[in-house]
């Protein structure tokens, strides 16, 4: 049997108001499923989205626990959208993981977007404290490391890419921004090719500017302007793994999962291109699109 990349330590905490519930209970080659998304509000402005998958029968045959479990968060839990805010339930997702959504859009461009995901909710009771947050702590195998620029200019923070190993020896690429107190410490010790365990925050809110526009008469046009913020902010980190630890990433196996990646985006690319062309509509009540910061890694690319 081959030697396989081991998955990564991949952990998301979120807790909030339950904000919206888009699940649903369908049919899928004879077994039922119950898939979709839902919301949660972790401060005003800002939300995150998990997606969930779950089958009503193991492979055994038997009951699927987190079926049932998702059925009640689908039939029963208080939504914001539903119940508004005051009766919303409070949650508390411990499970989650982080991930990338990608598809080919019409353009013909790859799209990549941070995803949640994860199959346990559980409401927050009463007794319990509320703590409103959404957290991430997991390894990756350093790609690189850089210097944040914005408007020509370095911000303090840097920007860190890797590879995070999943469950079934794939990779995907992910990039973080470390905050002011940790970027130096992470240029000077997250080489390329070393394996690291990391942890902060997911930013995902929309920051509002109010400013007045003096006019000749009259009172001042206010003007709101809207920007939104999505990141996975370092906060904290450990020390790269030694070498010799039983941890670390095999840089073979990570630029043999690579080659296996590319062969997909080759196939998803073709598969894109098989499709008849649509005309395009609005979908009322979508979601639009989250476009994150990631970007493509090539194998070629790879310094190590």
């Amino acid at each position: 049997m081959s030697q396989q990349l081991r998955e990564a330590e991949n952990q998301v905490v979120v807790e909030g108001l339950f904000a919206e519930n888009r699940l649903e209970d369908v049919e899928i080659d004879g077994m039922k499923v119950i898939r979709g998304e839902f919301d949660v509000e972790v401060a005003e402005g800002e939300i995150h989205t998990f997606r969930v998958y779950a089958t009503e029968k193991k492979k055994d045959g038997t009951e699927n626990s987190i079926y049932k479990g998702l059925k009640t968060v689908m039939n029963e839990y208080k939504s914001i959208a539903s119940h508004g805010r005051e009766e919303a339930d409070k949650v508390r997702i411990t499970r989650g993981r982080l991930g990338l959504n990608e598809y080919y859009g019409q353009d013909g461009q790859l799209k990549q977007y941070t995803q949640l995901s994860t199959n346990f909710v559980n409401r927050v009771s009463a007794s319990d404290k509320f703590e409103p947050k959404a957290e991430f702590e997991v390894e990756l195998f350093v790609h690189s490391v850089s210097d944040e620029i914005k408007n020509d200019e370095e911000t303090g923070r840097a920007i860190l890419k890797g590879y995070v190993p999943l469950f079934n020896g794939s990779v995907i690429p992910l990039q973080f921004v470390v905050d002011k107190d940790g970027a130096d410490f992470v240029k000077d010790n997250y080489e390329p090719g070393t394996t690291v365990k990391v942890f902060g925050e997911i930013i995902n809110r929309v920051e509002i500017k109010k400013t007045e526009e003096k006019v000749a008469f009259g009172k001042p046009k206010e003007k709101i302007s809207r920007n939104i913020v999505r990141e996975l902010l370092v906060t904290g980190g450990y020390d790269p793994y030694e070498e010799d630890s039983p941890k670390v990433f095999d840089s073979k196996l990570i630029k043999a999962a690579l080659t296996e990646r590319e062969i997909y985006l080759e196939n998803l690319k073709n598969k894109k291109k098989e499709e008849p062309k649509k005309e395009e509509k609005p979908a009322f009540g979508s979601k639009t699109s989250k476009k994150s910061s990631e970007s493509s890694f090539n194998v070629d690319d790879l310094p190590f």
